[in-house]
């Protein structure tokens, strides 16, 4: 606020509520005399900032409808298909924890509207607006599944003859193989892909919980279901290398993607990532943090070799397309990716593509303006004293969100907690190790009536799932790399209690010698136990037991549970 002192207020974080409790103050004139009572806002007073405490999320997002009425319609055309399009909001947050991303500290709470209600919107955008294309702004749509097929069914019953496109997770692809011919028919025709990697390092230390060879099995789906498929790639490091931009490309062409996106990593100051490399992020200009410029200077290139790397991967792949779109067989596909193609044009053309404009000719050598602030470029000296400090908007703790808030801050009151009719159990899987993850994958899902609805490579993220996802069992390795079993069992029953789920039951894995840890955890709320090495037809019936009757002991390590507790008493 100090480079703008004419902002009286800014409002931090999910906006909607903060701004009426704000706007109403100012209209009674209360505002300055009631200000630091107003929660989520930031203000100057006697020179100094005031950020007030956090506002809790929107409990409720079916309380907010849009007033599509203020737009001028003309202005919202979708160039691939020449007709009107809208971003409505489905769902908020995303409870994955990408380093490079600060996305779940700014929500904190994974939430969805009501599918109903959602296609309600959706409606009224086609018949009163004309609107013939959505783009989802969501995070992650798709982590719900069993919602997200009813959303996909609630389309298709009433015909709405919209196309739509989303951003969503490798994983969930994989995950839904069997439902994408359901979502193609709900009008799904463009899903963008978090690829975000072409090496498995990197996607290591981005914490994507996926594989190279994930990434290219879920564009072999999603093409192979008349679904487009987008490929994102985060360039930029400081590892970069004229090497690593090009795998990039290669790996853009190996997996057929039908289109690709190169982004400039940008160090968001809430990101985990940011903590490892704020000493070599010496541009602060945010102005340009716009996943199109060069923030980090790669240790063995310039940023103008970077920028020119990736554009000549775009000039190149692009170029393939514009002959390959030709000979796509379905007809509106084709029809829709010649779309994108004119679309990219046109951007070239005028140089709004990727910030051409910065790109001048001099003779015959390009050069790149990049146009820092220069009083906003910090020196070496000041970077190496700042990585030793944390900012003063930043915990990497984790004990203050992104919006200011604590981040066990009490949620709403209470949820309506609908439970969803199905015929297939679903199963979430918590497991470290990815080979014991997979085969747990495959396994369970060949037994009938049973679906693996999402996965956990650690307690965290485990955690925010069943907060986040119907589950009715979730199968939880007893030895989690990054917190005590029982803490994980006591923190899924009090956030699950507070979350608008259905409370999921829990079946821990266990070896013969956790006996006194599975007793800690029975006591705890474990539901169910089985032996980690039972077959896979054991743990089935296992889940089917648990999921039926509450409960399940496995027979040859309740025995053994029993002398441990006589012998505790």
């Amino acid at each position: 606020m100090s480079e703008a002192p004419w902002v009286d207020y800014i409002i931090r974080g999910e906006g909607e509520e903060i701004t009426v409790n704000l706007l109403r103050a100012i209209a009674n004139g209360t505002d300055e005399r009631d200000r630091r009572e107003i929660l989520g806002i930031a203000f100057l007073e006697n020179g100094h900032v005031v950020a007030t405490p956090a506002h809790p999320p929107i409990k409720d997002l079916n309380t907010l409808t849009p007033d599509w009425n203020l737009l001028d319609w003309n202005k919202y055309i979708y160039t691939p298909l020449n007709t009107r399009v809208a971003v409505p909001n489905y769902s908020r947050g995303c409870p994955f924890r990408c380093r490079f991303c600060s996305q779940w500290k700014f929500w904190r709470k994974y939430r969805s509207r009501s599918p109903k209600q959602f296609v309600d919107e959706i409606e009224r955008l086609v018949k009163d607006h004309k609107v013939g294309f959505f783009i989802l702004a969501d995070e992650e749509p798709t982590i719900n599944k069993s919602r997200f097929i009813a959303l996909c069914r609630e389309l298709i019953d009433r015909d709405l003859g919209v196309h739509w496109g989303i951003n969503t997770r490798v994983t969930d692809i994989l995950r839904d193989e069997k439902e994408l011919p359901l979502y193609r028919k709900a009008g799904l025709v463009h899903v963008s892909l978090g690829t975000e990697a072409a090496a498995q390092l990197n996607l290591n230390l981005f914490r994507k919980e996926t594989t190279i060879a994930d990434n290219k099995r879920a564009v072999q789906l999603l093409r192979d279901n008349g679904i487009l498929a987008e490929v994102q790639f985060i360039m930029g490091l400081p590892s970069e290398t004229p090497e690593t931009i090009e795998e990039t490309y290669r790996m853009a062409r190996d997996w057929k993607a039908d289109m690709a996106n190169w982004n400039m990593y940008t160090p968001w100051p809430f990101a985990e990532l940011f903590q490892d490399l704020q000493d070599k992020v010496e541009v602060r200009d945010y102005s340009h943090y716009n996943f199109v410029t060069p923030i980090i200077k790669p240790d063995n290139m310039t940023r103008e070799e970077l920028l020119k790397g990736v554009l000549h991967n775009y000039a190149r792949f692009y170029g393939w397309k514009f002959w390959e779109y030709w000979f796509e067989k379905d007809p509106f596909k084709r029809r829709y990716l010649l779309g994108c193609l004119w679309a990219f044009v046109k951007t070239t053309v005028n140089k709004r593509f990727y910030n051409l404009d910065r790109v001048k000719r001099k003779g015959l050598h390009t050069e790149i303006e990049f146009g820092f602030d220069e009083a906003k470029i910090l020196t070496p000296e000041q970077m190496a004293l700042l990585k030793g400090e944390r900012s003063a908007d930043v915990d990497f703790v984790g004990t203050i969100s992104a919006c200011g808030a604590p981040n066990d801050l009490p949620e709403c009151d209470s949820y309506t907690k609908v439970q969803q009719p199905h015929d297939v159990i679903q199963v979430a899987v918590v497991e470290a190790d990815e080979s014991t993850r997979i085969n747990l994958r495959v396994n369970l899902r060949s037994q009938p009536g049973i679906e693996v609805a999402s996965e956990a490579t650690n307690g965290e993220t485990g955690l925010v799932l069943l907060e986040s996802i119907d589950v009715d069992v979730a199968v939880v390795d007893a030895t989690l790399p990054d917190m005590d079993l029982v803490k994980f069992i006591r923190s899924a029953r009090k956030i699950q209690a507070s979350s608008y789920v259905i409370p999921s039951k829990i079946l821990v894995l266990v070896t013969p010698d956790q006996q006194a840890l599975l007793a800690k955890a029975l006591a705890a709320g474990v539901n169910a136990f089985c032996l980690k090495d039972a077959p896979i037809e054991q743990l089935a019936a296992a889940v089917q037991t648990t999921h039926r009757q509450g409960h399940y002991a496995d027979p040859a390590i309740a025995p053994l549970l029993e002398s441990e507790t006589s012998v505790g008493v």
